[in-house]
């Protein structure tokens, strides 16, 4: 087909090809509206994530429960420990400092 292009002017090539393109193009849909598409993905993630959240298998109340009082006092312990560091720490280095000034 190459070939029988070759012996075609170039003019009468582009005349040829020029209305074929000109259907093409008037053939694409048109592009939605940018809040009609921005809801229509919204409305599929919506569906999407309630579809996810039936396939969740839900922690028993009980358990959710023990490990609330677990982390609870975890924060605690850890709270009282830093705060004796902090408090026997400032002790000694306000002794030493008396010391010295």
């Amino acid at each position: 087909m190459a070939e029988e292009n070759m012996n075609i002017p170039e003019e009468q090539l582009a005349e040829t090809s020029a209305p074929a393109e000109k259907k093409a193009k008037s053939k694409t849909p048109k592009k939605e509206n940018f809040f009609v598409r921005v809801w229509k993905k919204l409305v599929k993630f919506c569906k999407d994530t309630a579809g996810e959240l039936k396939k969740v298998v839900w922690t028993p109340k009980a358990e959710v429960f023990k490990s609330f009082k677990l982390v609870v006092v975890t924060v605690v312990a850890v709270g009282l420990a830093i705060a004796i560091v902090d408090l026997t720490s400032s002790f000694i280095i306000n002794a030493i400092a008396g010391l010295i000034g």
